[in-house]
């Protein structure tokens, strides 16, 4: 009776051809599934890519709605600060303290870049997942500029409007000229009133001394060359941030046809 043995190859020792199509195969399936693996990953930043830009889209909406608004609040006062400028730096015109104090704009408007999704993209690297260069150079760019615009107008103006405009004002102009400003003032009555219940009281006891002090006070020719340089100086900040809003909103418009209509 023949024994067989169970380690041995019935068939015959296996030619080098046979374990050359193994390894084949073998190399074969591992690449494919490095093939299958990278292109899903590829899939996958490909989907990240477009949640982020949309994302970043929104941003920048958001920018291009605040700097509409900014703009022409900002024009109006360039436009205001520079006839008041113009009319007493050189003409000997006296300044009716009561029509001052109703109209003077006190308010500063300014810009903050909102780029919640950018700095996202930036920290965790995303940033390369944007494959088109005229995409990534022109968003890199933007940001660039919209931080200088929320610069100049957060660092640059305010700084101004604080450290000179605003002591200045206080330095030549009577106590009685921001009491009745206020007053004036809807929205700043209304602040006021919330904040202290008393003030119309307070101020209904004294109104008349008040507008009496601010009719008897005049400013010298002098007073009022220095009110003007505190207007032409607030002027010139409004114009440097102006330039950069402008320049920001013109680059957000081309910047959004770009990535919501890539060719």
């Amino acid at each position: 009776m023949e024994v067989h043995h169970p380690h041995q190859n019935p068939h015959g020792p296996k030619k080098w051809k046979e374990y050359l199509v193994e390894f084949l195969m073998l190399f074969l399936a591992v690449s494919m599934g490095f093939v299958a693996e990278n292109l899903r990953e590829k899939h996958i930043e490909n989907e990240r890519s477009e949640e982020l830009i949309q994302a970043f889209i929104i941003d920048v909406k958001e920018n291009q709605k605040q700097l509409d608004s900014i703009i022409l609040k900002n024009q109006k006062l360039s436009n205001y600060f520079d006839s008041l400028s113009m009319n007493h730096a050189t003409i000997n015109n006296t300044i009716n303290l009561s029509d001052l104090a109703y109209s003077l704009d006190f308010w500063i408007y300014r810009f903050i870049n909102r780029k919640i999704i950018f700095e996202q993209m930036k920290s965790s690297g995303a940033l390369r997942y944007i494959q088109n260069k005229e995409v990534l150079k022109a968003i890199l760019q933007y940001e660039e500029h919209a931080n200088l615009a929320e610069t100049r107008s957060m660092e640059t103006e305010t700084q101004y409007y604080f450290d000179q405009f605003r002591p200045g004002l206080q330095k030549l102009l009577p106590p009685s000229f921001f009491i009745l400003r206020a007053i004036g003032n809807t929205s700043i009555r209304n602040i006021a009133i919330a904040v202290h219940p008393g003030f119309t009281k307070n101020f209904n006891l004294h109104e008349n001394e008040l507008r009496k002090q601010l009719e008897d006070t005049k400013l010298s020719i002098d007073q009022i060359r220095d009110l003007s340089k505190l207007w032409v100086h607030r002027e010139e900040r409004l114009e440097l941030s102006l330039i950069s809003q402008l320049g920001l909103r013109k680059e957000g418009i081309k910047l959004l046809q770009l990535l919501e209509h890539p060719e």
